[in-house]
């Protein structure tokens, strides 16, 4: 049965409280089926356009979002609300430049509000400035160190740059402000596989590098094209690495006559590695 959009709000509701609810239960397209034509009849509700602005992002519609978030700053300038709705909408369209600009805009008007540092930092991160970001966020974080969602965002500056056991304790003193964050848990499970072909500092190093990749957003609202191909060939690569020490490790018990190795065990561990260095081969990205 398919969900038809809610157009009136319950009496005794509020049009913006049933675009809350409608937000809250996923149902971005009915949120701008009820706001369309109310933002036409009174296109001056500055926090109607703002969330049409999230649902316009929810939809995956960053240039609508930033029509919407537009149209509020228009009738509340010095709003730092309709602020973060714009640099949210051109990150997500990979605006940077437009979208660091009004983030630090926001923060001057109201330089105590962790949401608008978290809201630089993403940025930030977004444009591939991860220095910047944890510069700007470990100050963020000592001036607001109760806010959860900036440690997460911290977090994943941390890793970017490369180190990883301080964004795991970022990231934990999140979930220490808020068990339940549901961000925090889904960025300690990035970490994790993340960190699964980590043996050494080079590959601790690569691995930073796939992870702050994954976290750019191409012109256009795109993440980099080869980002997710990289990472396949990067664990493609840790495999043949693991594959091949262990043919070296089972030939030099076999040649000092520790163990008896099967012939089959040597076929075995010589087609694997030969299997993973053939495909991380195919999956290199092409040289530009």
């Amino acid at each position: 049965m398919t969900q038809q959009p809610l157009l009136d709000p319950p009496a005794g509701s509020s049009i913006l409280d049933e675009a809350d609810t409608l937000l809250a239960r996923g149902r971005a397209g009915d949120v701008v089926d009820l706001l369309a034509p109310h933002v036409g009849r009174e296109p001056e509700d500055v926090a109607a356009w703002h969330r049409m602005a999230r649902a316009r992002l929810d939809l995956g519609d960053p240039r609508g979002a930033m029509r919407a978030a537009w149209a509020a700053w228009q009738q509340d300038p010095d709003g730092t609300e309709s602020l973060y709705w714009i640099s949210r909408s051109c990150t997500a369209a990979g605006e940077h430049d437009e979208a660091i600009a009004t983030a630090v805009s926001a923060c001057r008007q109201d330089p105590g509000n962790p949401r608008l540092h978290d809201l630089l930092g993403r940025a930030q991160l977004a444009d591939g400035r991860i220095a910047d970001a944890v510069a700007n966020l470990q100050v963020a974080v000592e001036l607001a160190g109760y806010d959860a969602d900036l440690h997460v965002t911290y977090g994943l500056a941390l890793f970017a740059a490369g180190r990883p056991l301080t964004a795991r304790e970022a990231v934990d003193r999140a979930l220490i402000l808020a068990p339940a964050h549901r961000g925090a848990r889904e960025t300690l499970a990035r970490f994790e596989t993340a960190m699964r072909g980590v043996i050494d500092a080079p590959s601790l190093a690569e691995a930073a590098d796939v992870f702050a990749e994954s976290l750019r957003v191409r012109p256009g609202g795109s993440r980099r094209p080869g980002a997710a191909r990289d990472a396949f060939a990067y664990v493609m690569r840790v495999s043949f690495v693991w594959f091949f020490t262990a043919l070296l490790g089972v030939g030099a018990l076999d040649v000092m006559n520790l163990v008896i190795v099967p012939d089959g065990l040597y076929l075995t561990l010589l087609c694997a590695a030969g299997m993973f260095a053939l495909v991380a081969r195919l999956a290199r990205p092409p040289l530009t």
